[in-house]
């Protein structure tokens, strides 16, 4: 049996391999998408000249793996690049709006879990009757309606037509102002500077984007719960557990619930991936200022160096996520440890 420590190491070195081919198709798919960021950023009516001169000061005149040498470079100092859009350094934007995501995102993903636990659980207790079916299909239902139509449908109903949520237009009240910045957490800066009005603010412009991300996840996560529980209450020690005649309520949620959770766990951890990627459009809608909104504007305005630095962090992201799954399951799972 290996060490914890030597399960992450080997974790990091077999990433690096992904990280760098992620590098190599971010540059390629930035350079064949259609658009000329010199064309875009030349002005209203540039002259030929002057796109020219832009050309080479971005050093897109270069051959492609003159470019390409030019980025490993950058990359080998830590730097991403500058953003043409806003003038400042990749990371900095990045580092600035992406606890904005991971606010949002960590926020839908408790309610889905919230959400899909108990109702995986009662469906596995109600197999093949009318809740085990009508799951099946109002999840299908759920799963095949795009996100951002999901959003719009919870604009139009919440805010438009009930008059329940404010206007999706960012995090607060445009008339509101933020609190000092302590984490970029804007519910936990409210609350550590006992700033209850922007607290609430912030929590009401939360719960829409949120619902429309948790529900992409609420399905996958009930489904895994099912499946896992249905295996878990067939098994050997919860039938010797009910021949002993133990409380039913203990069986499910002491022995059968505890050993289902560890599939539910790694399928959350994927789950969180997917949906820091898969929030680019509800941020979009929402007006909500992450990364997956800056994304989207440098995708719009050919911004090279913010495309492939987003596509490179939420890579990075996602690999770390995998890593940290890797290791809580080996260390929850006696079995995994072993085979590691």
């Amino acid at each position: 049996m290996r060490s914890i420590p030597g399960l992450a190491i080997r974790r990091v070195i077999a990433g690096a391999p992904t990280l760098a081919g992620i590098v190599i198709v971010s540059f390629l798919m930035t350079r064949v998408l259609p658009g000329d960021p010199a064309v875009y950023f030349a002005g209203a009516a540039p002259t030929p000249e002057a796109i020219a001169d832009l050309r080479r000061t971005l050093q897109l005149d270069l051959p492609l793996w003159q470019q390409f040498l030019a980025y490993i470079g950058q990359l080998s100092r830590g730097d991403l690049g500058r953003s043409l859009v806003t003038g400042q350094p990749v990371t900095a934007d990045l580092l600035a709006r992406l606890p904005n995501t991971l606010e949002l995102t960590l926020t839908a993903l408790l309610i889905a879990v919230i959400v899909a636990i108990p109702l995986g659980v009662q469906v596995a207790l109600h197999r093949g009757r009318a809740l085990d079916h009508a799951f099946r299909v109002g999840s299908t239902i759920v799963l095949s309606v795009p996100g951002f139509f999901s959003a719009l449908i919870l604009v139009f109903v919440f805010y438009y037509q009930l008059d329940w949520a404010p206007a999706p237009l960012g995090r607060l009240d445009p008339m509101a102002f933020e609190p000092p910045t302590r984490t970029g957490f804007l519910l936990i800066d409210a609350l550590l500077v006992g700033d209850w009005g922007n607290f609430r603010d912030a929590l009401a412009h939360m719960m829409l984007p949120a619902i429309a991300l948790a529900l992409t996840a609420v399905g996958p996560l009930a489904r895994i719960t099912r499946a896992s529980m249905l295996a878990v209450l067939s098994s050997d020690y919860v039938r010797a557990a009910r021949s002993h005649d133990l409380p039913r309520r203990t069986i499910i949620y002491v022995y059968a619930l505890r050993n289902a959770l560890l599939p539910v766990l790694t399928t959350a951890g994927f789950v969180l991936s997917y949906l820091i990627s898969a929030n680019v459009v509800i941020e979009k809608v929402f007006g909500w200022p992450g990364v997956g909104t800056y994304a989207l504007d440098a995708l719009a305005s050919s911004d090279y160096a913010a495309v492939q630095g987003f596509i490179l962090a939420i890579a990075t992201l996602y690999l770390a996520v995998s890593i940290v799954l890797d290791i809580l399951a080996a260390t929850l799972d006696v079995r995994t440890r072993i085979a590691n």
